[in-house]
Formats: C-alpha cells, structure tokens, sequence
C-alpha cells in the first residue's frame, strides 16, 4: 500500500486497511447496513462525537444481521447510532478520507472476499461525508426503549443465515443452529508441547472473537460428534463451552501417533466453580448435576439441565440434534 495514492482498491480482504483508515483524524460518520457481534471491534476507532447509521430494522435483528448488543456496546462509547430500514450501503468517512465498497461491519465479513475503494480525493470525501450526512438525517435514533425492543426481538428469533451477511457462525455466537448434545467432560491432563498446540490451531482459519484450539483425545476416545458442546471440568471447576469443530484427526502434529479434535470457543469467557453452577440452577436438575460430576466420565446432559448450564453463561441453545 503507497500512502501518497489518492484512490485505490483494497480486496480481498480490507478490513485491516479500514481499520487503520479509521485511525485517522475525525470526526468520523458511517453508513454501514448490517453490524454484527464483532462489528465494535472492527470500528474500534469510532469513539464520542461520531455518527453510524445501521440497518436495525426488527427484520435485519431477527435474521441476527445486525446485533443489539453491538449497537450497545457503541453507544456506550458515545458513538451515536441510528437506524435505517432501508440502509444497504456500506460508506465510512473521516476528515479527509472515505471508504467505499461492500465490507458489513461483521465478523462474516472480515473472513470474506470483500473490496472496497479507499480516497482521499476532496470532493469524493465531501459527496461520501454528504450522502452519510443525508442518510442519518432521516433515520431513526436508537434510545434506551428502542433498544430493549431490538433485545428482545434477538432473543424471540432464532438465528436464520443470511447469505453474503451473517453466513459464519462467529456471526451470532458461539453455539451452532443444531446443538449435537450437551456433555460434561472430565479433563485428563494432556502432554501437548506449545509448537503442538500452534500446529492443530494453525490447521484452520481463525476468528478472533471464536478461537479454535486442539483437545487432545485419550487412547481409547473415539471422539465427540462435531456441534457437541463440551462443558469440561476438573477439580470442581468448569471450563468455558467449547464446541466441537471438527472430525477426529490424526496423528498429533509432528507425532506418529495421537488423535485430537478442534474445539471453539469464545474469547475472554472464563470457566465457573461448580458450586457457583450448581446455585443457579433449579431444584430440579441439581440432583443431576451432582450425579453428572460424580461419574468421573462423559455424561450427556438432559435438554433441561443443559439449558440452564449454559444459560449460566448467557448461551441459549436453539435447537438439540
């Protein structure tokens, strides 16, 4: 990339350039349709005093292409959002640059093959500033009521994948359409070196908010069934969810032998004592629960008392295979 370029097109994958033309000096206002669950990351330089219009129309919530959540998470930062139903651009502007093209602000979208063009031509700035400009001035604000509507319309929806918008599941979040069972898995202490671990991670490509990481698979496994979520715990403390990516491999990477399978989870989320579990959960499935951390194996969780598990970390399975 040559800075002294007055236009130019940035593809397959721009977002790394966005994100450092977005660096720039402000303020900033964007157009951009559909904002997803890692869209505050992606537009970590808008900040208090600048302006994003979204396509938060109920349609594009419920169809989880724009996420409320990350609508919230930018007004916090003093971001002012609105919404617009009929919003399908994807324009952002800052004192003396523009980007123009097809990149949502989504986690789909920064694995995609997306292109945008890049200028700092004066009157290409002004007519992209404008057009925001224009945009917001008929759009919608998003208050607190409003808000709290779009919430509660993510939580009544379950997700339905839309082509070219919210098609990867780090999209949404981390639990998959079909949920193939709820496992409590006791850990075994695994002989995996780091270069190891880089290996199995490195096999696929990753998304920041989702990484994947290699579970080593004792001798007599035959693995688990790819969307299972795994809740694995030791010495009375439970690990973060982790679905299950992939089919068995083999071997370990720079072994003969050894097998292992991928596993998802989501960034930042911290395990649970299982005492701190157990208190959340209804009289009813407790005596599970305990029976279930007992057994010192795989145990398959029932639809209910799965749910409540994980609801413990805010994850609602929508459907169970």
């Amino acid at each position: 990339m040559v800075d002294t370029m007055t236009t130019q097109f940035i593809g397959p994958h721009p977002w790394p350039v966005i994100g450092k033309k977005l660096y720039a000096r402000g303020p900033r206002v964007a157009a951009i349709a559909f904002l997803g669950a890692d869209g505050p990351d992606l537009l970590r330089h808008l900040r208090d005093g600048d302006t994003l219009v979204v396509n938060a129309s109920k349609e594009a919530v419920a169809s989880h292409s724009t996420s409320p959540h990350a609508i919230e998470t930018l007004i916090g930062r003093g971001v002012e959002v609105l919404s617009s139903p009929k919003l399908h651009a994807k324009v952002m502007v800052t004192a003396e640059m523009a980007v123009i093209g097809s990149a949502n602000a989504s986690a789909h979208s920064a694995q995609s093959l997306e292109a945008v063009v890049v200028t700092d031509d004066p009157a290409m700035v002004e007519n992209a500033r404008d057009f925001v400009i224009d945009v917001a001035a008929d759009a919608n604000t998003i208050d607190d009521e409003l808000l709290a509507e779009l919430h509660q319309v993510w939580i009544d929806h379950p997700r339905a994948p839309v082509p070219g918008v919210n098609g990867g599941s780090a999209e949404w979040g981390l639990l998959p359409d079909h949920v193939a069972g709820v496992l409590l898995v006791p850990v075994v202490a695994d002989d995996l070196a780091e270069s190891e671990r880089e290996a199995m991670a490195g096999e696929v490509e990753q998304t920041p908010e989702y990484p994947i990481f290699g579970f080593q698979l004792g001798d007599d496994s035959d693995g688990y069934q790819v969307d299972a979520v795994l809740l694995r715990y030791e010495d009375g403390y439970i690990h973060e969810p982790t679905v299950v990516f992939g089919d068995v491999r083999r071997p370990i990477p720079g072994r003969a032998d050894g097998a292992y399978q991928l596993l998802r989870h989501k960034h930042r989320q911290r395990g649970r004592r299982a005492s701190r579990v157990a208190s959340e959960l209804s009289a009813g499935v407790v005596e599970e629960f305990d029976a279930a951390l007992a057994a010192d194996d795989d145990v398959m969780l029932s639809d209910e008392l799965a749910e409540q598990v994980l609801r413990v970390w805010g994850l609602v399975v929508g459907e169970r295979d």
